[in-house]
């Protein structure tokens, strides 16, 4: 029995309420070094009588189940019943396959006994209060979102475009509008959903000056380029009819250079009101302009990535907090809004998102609140629902797409990310494909679609919700940043048809074994980096989901077992036993 690789944390995502009946535990061992572990557990003070009259701890014990495994590790979870008393005492009683037995708590890994269960320390808990604002949305564990920008996905009111505006299917200009609006997402909701989306996922909607809108000017009008406040209700009405939730994209970081508050302390300096709101060096507020029109070393205030039209707001402020919170409220009540994409989350004081998810769950219980950030390594929020993965689609894209990443680091390193975090915050945190911000995933995976087929597959099977961006479905592969996203193309061609129509069966199977899924474990089966291939299988009570992907340039012998259902593959040619490149196989076992 490996000791060394025996760990539990105890109050962090290794031990916390699941929910207020449940104390979820986890505990990690070396790969099939323990066969079995059972939990040890009971109210503190809970004493009883033995046979010989001598007061003795009563507990009972309780079976772990492995959550994940590689072949490095095994991580075991179990839930215990929280006791009536509010307080646990636990440890571990573990087996390995010699028969040796070990109790480790608190203290120390010793060889179990009776006696050594009764006089342990043990891992103890405080009074256990569950912290609602800090539960997720039932709803949430069951979306796949699609993105879209309204000025990029269809014009549906072309009277009310501007002089200026591009014929639709040019090439993208930073500085210019194609005329997509909310009558247009009205008029397609019909090809998302048939789809298979139950999500809609908008970037800003509010007045700005530029076509993606992350540099709100105003946060209380819809930017009449998209449409009215009543055309948006028509909207938020026309998806929540078909059953669909709806995510705004919000920044609550900055402001735009065109705000009333920024021009008032231009004018105005340390005098005006709205002095404080902003993270200020000296007056006045000027900044000395370079080449690039978005960019500037030398600014007197704080600006977001150092742009000098989005100048960051100080969020420790009373002031500032009540103003986004009211904005947020007022949409969320006025226009039912499901969820909010708060950008740049990592760099918001934890005090601000409390307050946030506090204010609106007051006036929705079922608010979905998503940590949205572009910051590699970023840890789970401990405050919001769920988090924007980018992570794990760096981890696919570099063993799927650049191969960078061998197929047993990519296992180890999706299991360090799902250790990270308890189930229900990675089944509400995002996958996605890709994102306005980035290089669209088809282009990254240089044309070849049945790449991209092979990654937004493995995509689909992990915990967290996934999301594509429009257009995916349609081959769409320009566009590097929000400003420069290209027109959604609504001709079909061969490619669009076979890749919605891929699309339509991934999303049925997402649907159909979600609860799979989202809560079930995750086991790696074989990988290989010689051979370029990996293997892994999802359970959840009877329920067993068996993947094979082939990563390498050639094909690979396999095997699949007898009375197996194919859900889903790609270059799969049975009567060969053989998966060829970009290949793979989705089982129901």
């Amino acid at each position: 029995m490996e000791r060394s690789a025996i760990y539990h944390r105890p109050a962090s995502e290794m031990a916390y309420m699941a929910n207020k009946q449940n104390y979820r535990l986890q505990l990690k061992t070396k790969h099939r070094d323990i066969t079995r572990v059972q939990v040890i557990f009971g109210a503190p003070q809970m004493l009883v009588k033995d046979s010989g009259q001598t007061d003795v701890w009563k507990y009972a014990t309780k079976e772990m189940d492995k959550r994940l495994q590689n072949g490095i590790y095994d991580v075991w979870e179990v839930k215990l019943p929280i006791p009536v008393t509010r307080k646990l005492k636990y440890a571990f009683h573990l087996l390995d396959r010699e028969g040796n037995e070990l109790l480790y708590d608190a203290n120390l890994m010793q060889l179990y006994t009776p006696k050594a269960v009764q006089e342990m320390t043990g891992f103890l808990t405080p009074y256990l209060v569950l912290d609602e604002t800090a539960t997720t949305p039932e709803w949430t564990k069951k979306m796949i979102w699609y993105r879209l920008m309204p000025d990029r996905f269809a014009n549906g009111d072309q009277k009310k475009d501007l002089k200026d505006t591009l014929e639709w299917g040019q090439k993208a200009d930073k500085a210019k509008f194609f005329g997509g609006d909310l009558q247009g997402i009205i008029d397609k909701l019909a090809h998302i959903q048939g789809l298979g989306f139950n999500g809609i996922y908008l970037s800003p909607v509010f007045d700005a000056y530029s076509n993606h809108k992350f540099d709100t000017i105003d946060y209380y009008e819809i930017d009449p380029a998209f449409g009215t406040k009543e055309k948006f209700k028509e909207l938020i009405e026309a998806i929540h009819q078909r059953g669909m939730k709806v995510m705004l994209d919000i920044t609550c970081d900055h402001l735009s250079d065109f705000s009333l508050q920024w021009q008032d302390v231009r004018k105005y300096g340390a005098r005006s009101s709205f002095a404080k709101w902003f993270l200020i060096k000296e007056f006045p507020v000027r900044y000395v302009p370079s080449e690039l029109p978005d960019y500037s070393e030398r600014l007197t205030y704080e600006a977001l990535n150092n742009n000098p039209h989005m100048p960051k707001v100080d969020l420790e402020n009373p002031e500032v907090q009540a103003y986004f919170g009211n904005i947020l409220t007022y949409w969320t009540r006025n226009f039912d809004i499901d969820g909010w994409s708060i950008a740049d989350s990592n760099e918001i004081p934890a005090a601000f998102k409390r307050y946030l998810l506090e204010t609106l769950r007051q006036v929705k219980a079922d608010i979905y609140l998503l940590g949205n950030t572009i910051a590699k390594k970023a840890e789970h929020d401990d405050v919001f629902a769920g988090n924007n993965s980018i992570d794990v689609r760096e981890l696919v894209e570099g063993t799927f797409i650049t191969k960078n990443i061998p197929p047993t680091e990519l296992a180890y390193a999706l299991n360090e990310h799902q250790l990270r975090a308890d189930p229900s915050t990675l089944s509400a945190s995002l996958l996605a494909a890709d994102s306005p911000q980035t290089q669209r995933i088809l282009a990254k995976c240089e044309g070849n679609v049945q790449l991209l087929r092979a990654v937004l597959a493995f995509m689909f099977m992990q915990p967290e919700s996934p999301s594509i961006l429009y257009g995916t479905e349609k081959g769409l592969k320009t566009g590097t940043e929000a400003a420069l996203q290209p027109c959604m193309e609504w001709k079909d061609d061969q490619v669009s048809v076979e890749m919605q129509r891929f699309l339509k069966t991934l999303l049925a199977m997402r649907i159909r074994y979600n609860n799979v899924l989202c809560e079930g474990s995750f086991e790696w089966g074989q990988c290989s980096n010689q051979y370029s291939y990996l293997s892994f299988s999802r359970r959840l009570g009877d329920k067993r989901l068996f993947a094979l992907f082939n990563l390498g340039y050639g094909s690979i012998k396999i095997i699949l077992p007898q009375n197996c259902k194919l859900l889903l593959g790609q270059n799969l040619v049975e009567q060969d036993k053989r998966l060829g490149q970009a290949g793979f196989a989705i089982v129901e076992l």
